[in-house]
């Protein structure tokens, strides 16, 4: 889910209710995550959360690739430095579903808006914005419903101090959803 900005009353309302929200940091020096996050956006980066009972049944992912999270209800939020994708989440004026495309024969990245409404025009999709060909440069993605947050896929936005990355040490599962670990933004 695409979202514009935290600033805006129209985005929090919506990103308030399809999320449970960020974890929220103490007095014990444990990292504030909603603090660190609004440090990191818009930029490079989709954030996991865990998803409320309004998010739409279709925003909630339960398997594809990286079937070990396909159990839990979460939702990706992400807001794009992208001057095309701030556009058009201004003009929305509400959070938007989005997603990559990739070509399940070549397994490759779809970059071609025409290739992409032409492919895709028929099954349902919305609305292809034009913006010419681009990189295909995918955002590291960060869980934020395991305690520290943890790095699931690494891409344009560098690993930061509060984050640990999926093959770093392995806590124990019970360690990582219930005892806050020491970290410092």
């Amino acid at each position: 889910m695409l979202a514009g900005s935290f600033m805006d009353d129209a985005h929090l309302i919506s990103l308030s209710t399809v999320a449970i929200g960020f974890p929220r940091g103490d007095s014990q020096g444990h990292t504030n995550i909603f603090r660190a996050v609004k440090h990191c956006l818009p930029g490079p980066y989709t954030f996991i959360l865990t998803a409320s009972k309004e998010l739409p049944k279709q925003c909630i992912r339960y398997g594809t690739t990286t079937a070990k999270y396909a159990s839990r209800k979460n939702v990706g939020i992400r807001m794009p430095d992208d001057a095309i994708c701030q556009a058009v989440l201004e003009r929305m004026e509400a959070p938007l579903i989005s997603t990559s495309v990739k070509n399940l024969k070549e397994n490759e990245w779809m970059l071609d808006p025409v290739v992409i409404a032409d492919t895709y025009g028929p099954e349902g999709l919305d609305f292809v914005v034009d913006g010419g060909l681009r990189v295909a440069d995918p955002s590291t993605v960060v869980d934020l419903t395991v305690i520290p947050p943890k790095i699931i896929r690494q891409g344009k936005g560098p690993k930061l101090s509060w984050m640990v990355a999926e093959d770093d040490g392995e806590l124990d599962e019970e360690k990582k959803r219930s005892s806050p670990q020491s970290l410092q933004v």
